[in-house]
């Protein structure tokens, strides 16, 4: 116990004595890990966002297609596919996008049918009332981008344009809360007479067709069947969806960490030359201690818990910056490589969902190869002979 102390103690001196080069290089490691560690927690929290968002999404979405693109469909078409077996619900939807030059981007219109859910849980402010009343502007409901890039508040007026191009004005009713920003950030919701003269959608068509499966896991065959009896049409299963976002995150990130390989290039090659370039002192030093009774595994055991301190300081710098950068900032700049570049993006709210076993096998892949180029130089010194060390050989 006294002989482990005593190398801890030396292990640790010696670091101080070394203290400008020891501090550079942890926070070299702080800098390589947090960033390798920011696009590994940013990612699997993006995961874990959509991963809820998709949960309320219905098992199969029928599209229209028309030379290969989305087109509106026939309601009438709604009979037909709550006819098939293991169908609970088929659900006709109504939305679209909408330019507006004001801000130069994209909206997204959607119609609320009369028998929704109640939305007022849904919103930070103002009402959920979307019957559109016999004169005056129309109500609506809007998303959190929408309403922080507009500076608008319920009450005031938002002028849109409608297929015809001409300016409907729409009277904000309410905000929708920051925790729908995943899904509704960039939305406007309005009642189906509304939408359809903002989008131009004549009655009887609606924009796709949601269906909900009394069992979930049949979604293949189903699907399978939907396009069988709708040549035209395209079949999106949630599962497969779910997959998308998930490779489209893994190779985001993948992407991102890609380009901090020469960052942890140039940290591995600083550490090489700051533990295999032992100057004239630090082998006196080693020599010193060969001298007065220590063995090579003495040497060895100081060199590694200097490396490890030096080390495990710096991972653990590493690992907080990442988890203030992305959880306590919001990741600015390393969110939008990963979320996508929108003029309307969402604020979302990040939580961690990173495994430690994720976060221990990165730390452990910096961490490694910076223990062992310490150890090298350190046992090919130990194993001089102390006097011809002492003596400058």
């Amino acid at each position: 116990m006294r002989r482990a102390r005593a190398l801890f103690v030396y292990a640790l001196g010696s670091l101080a004595r070394r203290g400008r080069r020891s501090v550079a290089l942890a926070l070299g490691v702080a800098l390589a890990l947090g960033l390798y560690a920011s696009a590994l927690l940013l990612a699997d929290a993006l995961r874990a966002v959509y991963r809820g968002t998709l949960e309320v999404a219905p098992d199969l979405t029928v599209q229209r297609l028309v030379a290969g693109r989305p087109a509106l469909i026939a309601a009438d078409a709604l009979g037909e596919l709550e006819a098939l077996p293991g169908v609970r619900s088929v659900r006709p939807r109504l939305w679209g996008y909408l330019f507006v030059e004001a801000i130069e981007a994209n909206v997204v219109v959607v119609a609320v049918p009369s028998d929704a859910p109640d939305l007022r849980p849904a919103l930070a402010a103002g009402s959920a009332e979307l019957r559109a009343p016999a004169e005056g502007p129309a109500p609506a409901l809007l998303g959190s981008a929408i309403a922080a890039r507009l500076a608008l508040a319920p009450g005031d007026g938002l002028a849109l344009p409608d297929a015809t191009g001409e300016l409907m004005l729409l009277r904000v009713a309410g905000m929708l809360e920051r925790a729908t920003a995943s899904h509704a950030a960039d939305t406007v919701l309005v009642a189906e007479t509304t939408a359809r003269r903002l989008l131009g959608v004549p009655a009887g068509e609606v924009t796709d067709l949601a269906i909900t499966l009394a069992a979930p896991e049949e979604a293949p065959v189903i699907a399978a069947e939907v396009a069988r009896r709708l040549p035209m049409s395209r079949v999106i299963d949630r599962v497969a969806l779910e997959r998308s976002y998930a490779l489209t995150f893994d190779g985001r990130a993948g992407l991102v960490a890609a380009l901090f390989l020469p960052m942890l290039a140039a940290l591995l090659l600083m550490a090489w030359d700051r533990f295999s370039g032992l100057g004239e002192s630090e082998r006196r030093e080693i020599g010193v201690l060969k001298a007065v009774g220590w063995g090579t595994s003495d040497v060895l055991t100081a060199r590694l818990v200097e490396s490890l301190a030096v080390t495990l300081g710096g991972v653990l710098l590493g690992l907080l910056f990442a988890y203030g950068y992305v959880f306590l900032l919001g990741a600015p700049g390393l969110q939008g490589a990963l979320f996508g570049w929108s003029t309307l993006s969402p604020a979302l709210r990040l939580a961690p969902s990173t495994s430690l076993a994720q976060l221990a096998t990165l730390a452990g892949l910096v961490a490694g190869p910076l223990v062992a180029v310490a150890l090298v130089p350190a046992w090919r010194a130990a194993m001089l002979d102390p006097d011809e060390v002492l003596r400058g050989g």
